[in-house]
């Protein structure tokens, strides 16, 4: 998968990670979570026996919901001063701008033979949706959460039952890259509905997200912040929870999967692994009793829940660790921090270097060992997370922001310039 879920932290605002008094330490914390969540869903995905491994298992879905939620704070941020001062149209611009930049580079990473399913393009044209969503009130962000998150499902579940009627069954998940451009209504759907992160699911997320930046806006103190924390912690745990325990009541004692292996396509095949095993952006096709099920990447309504509920966890935990370190503690976490700054720039290059692990594992030409370490491990997975952890002290170093942040940023102001007479 992709996420990318890095992308979320190209909405960052201001100029400067070290000066800026904009920056919320703990949404820094939570995305440098993500990024190492995000690396092990990529590289530590299998045993050498080839069996799924347990942090593959732990992170699935999870990471790149973070990051999406994170992506919405995010946006709450970065539109913060253009909103206040009546700007409408220059925090949708500035959406537009960031929005493009992703796209761009997404289509450009989507190139690299990662085996990644690359997030950037999902990602911008989500920004380009909460253009829209910016001057929602609060109350309209809740019902309109809760409404695509309960509801939308299943619209979308029927809207690609009558596409795969019209067109055919869609392609596999992939990464969109500058090629998908010759058939952009297949793009569009691929972006919106039927692809490995689909935006009328992902949607979710953002809106949550962008709750919570405004909830942190409004704390303005550290006092405030502490308490928005625990509701969101408790919010999260609840939903988490909820969403698990809700979808195990119709697994087993509402009949769920007695349904499913009652369906003739699904007569004598493991329909509860099916249930549980994770998806590529939807539920399998057919019944709706698939939108039941609370596996990872399968955009259903208890996917969603469980997903957003631990990011809102995550989030409210690393806001609480943000606000304890003090004097040697911070200094000491501030590479992190930094390499938490810059998600889109690390995520970019952990694409790239798992490409390039990749063509080493292709000129093997299948050795017989397996899985190799390289290619899936422990061993890996650190290293790519100090590699980011590298990054974050060579920006700290230089205090400098990365420099595709940098790149999203000036889209954004570009866009978002009143021309003048």
């Amino acid at each position: 998968m992709a996420r990318t879920p890095a992308a979320s932290a190209a909405a960052a605002g201001p100029a400067s990670p070290a000066a800026s008094p904009a920056r919320i330490a703990g949404l820094d914390l939570a995305r440098f979570v993500a990024v190492a969540g995000m690396m092990a869903a990529h590289v530590w995905t299998v045993t050498p026996s080839g069996e799924e491994s347990l942090a593959a298992a732990a992170v699935s879905g999870k990471a790149a919901g973070l990051f999406a939620v994170l992506a919405g704070a995010g946006i709450a941020l970065t539109s913060r001063r253009d909103l206040a001062a009546g700007r409408v149209g220059a925090a949708r611009r500035n959406l537009f701008g960031r929005g493009l930049a992703l796209v761009i580079i997404g289509l450009t990473l989507g190139l690299a033979p990662s085996g990644v399913l690359v997030i950037l393009v999902f990602y911008g044209v989500l920004f380009w949706v909460a253009m829209l969503l910016v001057r929602w009130s609060d109350r309209a962000l809740v019902i309109g959460a809760a409404a695509l998150g309960l509801i939308g499902p299943v619209a979308t579940a029927l809207l690609r039952a009558a596409l795969a009627q019209l067109f055919g069954p869609p392609a596999g998940a992939s990464t969109p890259s500058w090629p998908s451009l010759r058939d952009p209504l297949a793009l569009l759907q691929d972006v919106l509905l039927t692809g490995a992160y689909p935006v009328l699911t992902w949607i979710v997320y953002a809106m949550v997200g962008m709750l919570v930046g405004r909830v942190l806006l409004r704390a303005s103190d550290a006092g405030s912040r502490a308490r928005a924390a625990r509701r969101l912690a408790v919010v999260g745990a609840v939903a988490a929870l909820g969403g698990w325990g809700l979808s195990a009541l119709l697994a087993g004692p509402f009949g769920t999967l007695a349904a499913l292996e009652a369906e003739p396509a699904w007569l004598g095949r493991d329909v509860e692994g099916a249930f549980y095993a994770s998806g590529y952006g939807t539920p399998p096709p057919g019944s709706l009793w698939w939108l039941a099920s609370p596996a990872p990447h399968t955009g259903t309504p208890f996917d969603l829940a469980i997903t957003t509920g631990v990011a809102l966890v995550v989030i409210a935990l690393c806001l609480a660790a943000g606000a304890a370190l003090h004097g040697i503690g911070a200094r000491l976490v501030e590479p992190v921090r930094r390499a938490g700054a810059a998600p889109l720039t690390i995520y970019t290059l952990h694409v790239l270097a798992t490409a390039v692990t990749g063509l080493v594992r292709e000129s093997d030409d299948g050795a017989p060992w397996g899985v190799a370490w390289y290619v899936s491990s422990p061993g890996m997975w650190a290293l790519h997370v100090a590699g980011a952890v590298l990054v974050g002290l060579v920006l700290l170093l230089l205090d400098r922001r990365g420099p595709l942040e940098t790149f999203v940023s000036w889209s954004g102001r570009l866009f978002s310039r009143t021309p003048r007479a």
